[in-house]
Formats: C-alpha cells, sequence, structure tokens
C-alpha cells in the first residue's frame, strides 16, 4: 500500500489563507501602556494589626510604579514580579486614608487607589 501516502498532497492551503500569517507580526514588537489586572481594594483592619494592599500591573516595558501617602513609618513596599504590596505594620488611626499607586512607562499610565479604614478594639477591658 504505498498509493495512500501519495493521497494527502492533494490538501495544500488556498492562497487567501496564506495572507493570515502576516499579522502575527505584530506580536514582535509590544508596546504596551501599564494595565492594572489586579486594583487596590478598600481595606478595613483592626487597630494593631497588618493592612495589606495588593496589586496586579502589567505593562511592557515593565512600569515604574510610584505608591503615595506614607504617613507612617511602618510602610513597606514589596515586589513580586507583576505583584505590588504595600504593607502596614502595626496600624494605628493616623494611618488611615487614601492610598494610591501610579504607574507609567513610555506608553503611558495607570492610576489606582483604595481607603483605609481602621477599626478599635472590640471587647470589655480595652481601657489601657
Amino acid at each position: 500500500g504505498s498509493g495512500a501516502a501519495g493521497r494527502g498532497r492533494g490538501l495544500a492551503l488556498p492562497g487567501p489563507a496564506a495572507e493570515l500569517t502576516c499579522s502575527a507580526r505584530l506580536t514582535v514588537h509590544p508596546s504596551i501602556q501599564p494595565l492594572f489586572t489586579r486594583k487596590l481594594e478598600d481595606l478595613l483592619v483592626m487597630e494593631g494589626r497588618t493592612a495589606r494592599f495588593d496589586c496586579k500591573i502589567s505593562g511592557t516595558p515593565p512600569p515604574t510604579v510610584t505608591w503615595t501617602r506614607f504617613g507612617s513609618e511602618n510602610v513597606r513596599v514589596q515586589r513580586e514580579q507583576g505583584l505590588h504590596s504595600l504593607v502596614i505594620v502595626h496600624v494605628s488611626h493616623e494611618d488611615e486614608g487614601q492610598y494610591g499607586l501610579s504607574a507609567f512607562n513610555q506608553h503611558g499610565q495607570a492610576q489606582c487607589s483604595a481607603e483605609l479604614y481602621v477599626e478599635e478594639p472590640l471587647g470589655p477591658g480595652d481601657s489601657q
């Protein structure tokens, strides 16, 4: 049965289908402005606990990220690939307010913000 192998040759693609490959060349040099794939969310945190704002940002080239509102010395900024975090340890009422983040690269910029609300610990015997 060598005759069966020759039959497949008739399946040449019609001309127009070959043109589709041209559009793929656009992806070679991506120019992507910053985009939040996960935005900051408002937080309600018990006083004395740790607050953590998380967001994810994509963009090519990777955007430069700036946080706003550092009211406290207990603030740490963490970055893990596309995940950006703002961590506030031992939250107090002075840390309450709006926290923002801006990301920019040569193609544009994106901004996002969220509120931090601080809750007083409840329960009897809290008079210290």
